[in-house]
């Protein structure tokens, strides 16, 4: 939503830890007539939703004002959550989020008189951070044996992954959010070398190799970069993450790469995610996400759940075996007076 997007990048303020400042139009002081056009187009997005809405609801208290409006224009009821429990509520439903800007848990409830099974709810809110407060929504129309059908958001952080989050657990979930925010952190340099490991992919699609691209960066200069070459090379290690590392090292003459950022096109499968974190790189900007490679048959969820087993229920087989003997090199190692540490 163009007059949204705009709004935010007039009056809205970046402070530390990633928030967003909206309280002159949004979280103190609200832009009725903003609120009234944002109700109009969420109910424009899901007017013709299969299965029918037949409530909005929200959290207190930030989501009430652009709840109210999508409810009014599509003619529907609005609910909002309560983070404490009046005296007056006899039976009610309730669950627990964690807040990330005010860094606390809290309690969100809902009368069972008000949330009841069979009615399929959207959620309205004003921002789609981590999806803590999706996830609560979600725990309530479970306990109360109703659907969510969609979630609507003013503004959806992309850097904190609330999205990716959710489709994670909830994939066919429908989200729209009417603005998409990067975080400040991101500049026109960042911009520039992570179009260049978009390229780098693209190119390496065309040459037989796949769509991955990767480029280090050191006190703002570009020192390697690197493209998948598993299938090219019959190498699956061949990562574009992997191969940038390598390239990076042999360029910089050291097993380190202190000080170095990396731009990947898409988020680090586990292998190239551990190679980073053993290579020293302080920082890692990325463009797909791991759910998009999912989309294309690039599913590495497997190898996470692999890791959180024990060895011994892992798919593959692992066997200790000679372990007294294999520890001579380690003998050797510990006794080694000119090693050089990693």
């Amino acid at each position: 939503m163009k007059e949204l997007e705009e709004k935010v990048a007039a009056e809205g303020k970046f402070l530390p830890g990633g928030i967003l400042k909206v309280d002159s139009f949004i979280n103190h002081q609200i832009d009725p007539l903003l609120m009234q056009r944002v109700g109009a187009e969420i109910a424009r997005l899901f007017r013709d939703n299969e299965p029918k809405i037949d409530k909005v609801v929200t959290v207190e208290a930030s989501g009430i004002a652009p709840a109210m409006a999508a409810a009014l224009a599509l003619g529907v009821p609005m609910v909002f959550f309560k983070k404490a429990k009046p005296t007056t509520m006899q039976r009610c439903y309730q669950t627990q989020v964690h807040s990330a800007t005010k860094a606390k848990n809290y309690d969100i409830i809902v009368d069972c008189n008000y949330l009841k099974a069979g009615e399929r709810v959207l959620l309205v809110d004003d921002f789609l951070a981590n999806g803590n407060a999706t996830f609560g929504v979600l725990d309530l129309c479970h306990q109360a044996g109703a659907e969510l059908v969609g979630a609507a958001f003013l503004i959806e952080k992309e850097f904190m992954e609330g999205r990716k989050r959710i489709f994670a657990k909830y994939p066919d979930l429908r989200i729209e959010s009417l603005a998409i925010v990067q975080s400040n952190e991101i500049g026109p340099e960042d911009e520039k070398f992570m179009q260049i490991a978009i390229d780098a992919s693209v190119e390496n699609v065309r040459n037989g190799g796949g769509p991955f691209g990767a480029v280090i960066v050191k006190d703002g200069q570009l020192v390697a970069t690197g493209v998948n070459r598993v299938t090219a090379n019959n190498d699956p290690t061949a990562h574009a993450e992997v191969s940038a590392i390598r390239n990076a090292c042999q360029k910089l003459g050291s097993f380190k790469l202190d000080g170095c950022v990396i731009y990947t096109s898409c988020e680090p499968c586990p292998m190239c995610l551990s190679a980073i974190y053993w290579s020293g790189i302080q920082k890692i900007y990325y463009g797909n996400t791991a759910i998009d490679a999912k989309d294309i048959d690039f599913d590495d969820q497997f190898i996470y759940d692999e890791i959180d087993r024990t060895a011994d229920v892992r798919s593959i087989p692992s066997i200790c075996m000679m372990r007294h003997e294999a520890q001579a090199a380690f003998r050797e190692w510990r006794l080694k007076v000119d090693k050089i540490e990693y």
